[in-house]
């Protein structure tokens, strides 16, 4: 192989692009800075040769948003060309890629990055690449795919919202995404102008001991352009309605970052495609002033400076500055933010994270569970007794209740009423119903019951005197068991006081009768779906003041909410299979789960609050402070998992109903360890709401 004396000298671009899904995005090219990477690790794969080139992927790195590999070339004379990463799906991985050379001439670094981060622990998927015959040839000599299944580490997200002033104009940090090689800062501005005005190339970020310049830049947002719609970043919403955001990268970053600094010296408005002849006239008489003679040439494909005069010392990209200055585009500050980042406080762990890739769930067993009774009516929903010795089952054909221990029916009531919702009040004195009478074929009479669980007798009855088509919609007891909050069908919720018949908490105008209910543990406050857009609504039941809690990257409706054990945390699970966890304390969606591919139909919290089960086609368990996926069981294409309910820290209770109008509806009860299902009630088939 020949001897490359220049190589050393040798920075081969591949490609720089800001990608941003669904809109558009503003890239440009930066001046290109050597990070300090974290330690390599050992990659070990066959190396592969094609045509007499021998490749040999020897080490990585490899967080949520940059990927780098050492690629060694040996055999006959061999350049690298355009590198780029897929994921398992064939979709590109990668916005930007970049080729620097290694310690020797046949020694690479492959430096890849995504504007995304990835949602997953771990990256599946092939790392390709070309090979030329000399710099800048655009016809490969050979190809080379390899294999790849990696652990990433993830990305840390913090929301600072620090404004800092200078010269008149403010910029706000709103968000930062961290890894251990990688940092995205977000950032909006008012701009001096209406014309393009950019974070200027110039600014710098610290984390720790490194420093680096700005590596990337996308525009997420700006008033000017049409509504402002466009642009954007997947999971992040503008915090203003004028001016511009930007999304600005820096190759440096830490796994736990504790501070950081971020220097922003000054805007710099983008060169336009001609400069107005008064502008130039007074900047090259400014920069004669300074010593500094040039003339702005105008190509066919763009626009350059000849200098025929420099200052002594002074270099051309300095004098481009000097240039840029004395047009008038450079608009000075400096705004620098400092920050301690202390994760935790005041937010719960932010994560985001899927399903897609993880373990095969346990199938379904072949071996037929204990068959504890046969209900004669369709399974609407259950609830679990305090004391764990009851469940009730409201069905179509009334209200039911068994015995878990000797599994014999006790009691059945409403025997000619469809219900749909039943719950236990918290001290288990109480049993709630709700259900539809009947008055038309098509329609009927919202009607409430609740009984007393010991001598059965009525404690409370309303019946709607406004007819209703659909099903009931939800009910809920308060922690204290004295309110039942439920669902009206005028797209109302009142919170009633059971001894009294009070109303102590009325809202209204919700999109549809709430279908999901719940309380804070303190009773303070109360959640319910049906409000406007996919958002959810929270209101304190003192005075009624209420927030609506909505996150783009849910882009479905909310179907079930649950309030976390220690009342900290939010869980909603929506139409389109995502989970968010929200942090009570900011109203954010600090965790995202892409927790089923279709609906994610049912959750519940653990006991102990650590993890979440969620209900689709398969039922999944979370971890709630990392997001990671701990076991999925009871696979089942023809069927949904429309509610769960724990019965303690080791058995979960799901009711299964058939997509098809014939199919059955099953209560199981699930081993959690082993996925197995050792006893369940069966409901009658039939229309969902027969």
């Amino acid at each position: 192989m020949k001897t490359k004396n220049w190589l050393p000298q040798l920075a081969i671009l591949v490609g720089l692009l800001a990608l941003i899904g669904g809109g558009y995005a503003l890239a440009r090219l930066l001046p290109a800075s050597v990070p300090g990477l974290p330690p390599l690790s050992k990659l070990d794969l066959a190396p592969q040769t094609v045509d007499g080139i021998t490749a040999t992927v020897e080490s990585y790195y490899a967080d949520a948003m940059r990927m780098v590999f050492a690629v060694r070339l040996t055999g006959s004379d061999a350049f690298p060309g355009n590198v780029s990463l897929s994921s398992a799906d064939g979709a590109w991985a990668n916005s930007s890629a970049g080729v620097k050379m290694g310690g020797d001439p046949s020694h690479y670094l492959f430096d890849l990055a995504s504007e995304m981060p990835l949602r997953s622990d771990r990256f599946q998927g092939q790392l390709e690449f070309i090979v030329t015959a000399s710099p800048g040839d655009d016809d490969p000599v050979a190809t080379f795919r390899f294999d790849l299944d990696l652990p990433i580490h993830p990305a840390l997200t913090f929301e600072p919202k620090q404004t800092v002033w200078a010269d008149g104009l403010e910029i706000l940090l709103d968000r930062l995404v961290i890894t251990p090689a990688q940092t995205y800062a977000y950032l909006c501005y008012l701009t001096p102008t209406r014309a393009d005005w950019t974070i200027g190339g110039d600014a710098t970020l610290r984390v720790g001991a490194q420093v680096a310049g700005i590596q990337s830049y996308a525009l997420l947002f700006d008033s000017v352009y049409g509504d402002g719609s466009k642009g954007g970043d997947p999971g992040w919403t503008s915090p203003i309605q004028n001016g511009r955001c930007v999304k600005i990268g820096f190759p440096i970053g830490d796994a736990k970052p504790e501070s950081l600094t971020l220097t922003i010296p000054a805007l710099e408005q983008s060169m336009p495609e001609v400069i107005p002849a008064e502008d130039l006239a007074m900047a090259y008489e400014r920069l004669n002033a300074e010593g500094i003679e040039m003339e702005w040439h105008i190509v066919d494909h763009g626009a350059y400076p000849e200098w025929k005069k420099l200052p002594a010392g002074m270099s051309e990209q300095e004098a481009y500055r000097q240039f840029i200055r004395a047009l008038g585009y450079i608009h000075p500050g400096t705004w620098t933010f400092e920050l301690q980042l202390k994760q935790g406080e005041g937010s719960q762990p932010r994560f985001t994270t899927s399903s897609y890739g993880a373990a095969t769930p346990i199938p379904l067993s072949t071996v037929e569970p204990r068959l504890a009774a046969t209900l004669p009516g369709r399974i609407h929903s259950f609830d679990l007794s305090p004391d764990q010795k009851t469940i009730a089952f409201a069905t179509s054909q009334g209200v039911v209740l068994y015995n878990l221990e000797t599994f014999k029916l006790l009691r059945a009531l409403e025997e000619s009423e469809n219900i749909f919702q039943v719950a236990f009040s918290p001290d288990g004195t109480k049993l709630a119903a709700g259900s539809i009478l009947m008055r038309a074929s098509e329609s009927g009479l919202p009607h409430v019951i609740v009984w007393d669980a010991a001598t059965w007798k009525t404690l409370f009855e309303r019946e709607n005197q406004e007819q209703a088509s659909i099903p009931f919609g939800a009910l809920a007891w308060s922690p204290d068991g004295n309110l039942l909050a439920f669902s009206l069908p005028d797209r109302g919720l009142v919170a009633v006081d059971i001894k009294t018949g009070e109303a102590v908490s009325l809202q209204k105008n919700f999109i549809v009768p709430p279908y999901d209910i719940d309380w804070s543990p303190d009773g303070s406050r109360l959640i319910a779906t049906g409000d406007l857009a996919y958002g959810f609504r929270r209101w304190r039941v003192d005075t009624g003041a209420s927030v609506r809690l909505y996150d783009s990257r849910a882009g479905a409706a909310p179907v079930q909410l649950a309030w976390s054990p220690d009342g900290t945390r939010i869980a909603s699970a929506h139409a389109d299979g995502t989970v968010c966890l929200w942090t009570t304390a900011t109203n954010q969606c600090d965790g995202l789960i892409y927790a089923h591919q279709n609906q994610a139909s049912a959750l519940v919290w653990s006991l102990d609050g650590s993890q979440l089960a969620t209900g689709g086609g398969v039922i999944r368990i979370w971890d709630t402070h990392t997001g990671k996926l701990v076991r999925a069981f009871g696979l089942n294409d023809k069927s949904i998992y429309a509610r769960l309910e724990w019965l303690d820290s080791k058995t979960l209770v799901s009711l299964e109903t058939g997509y098809a109008g014939e199919a059955l509806t099953i209560v199981r009860f699930w081993d959690v360890a082993t996925g197995k299902i050792f006893m369940e009630f069966q409901g009658a088939s039939g229309e969902h709401y027969q």
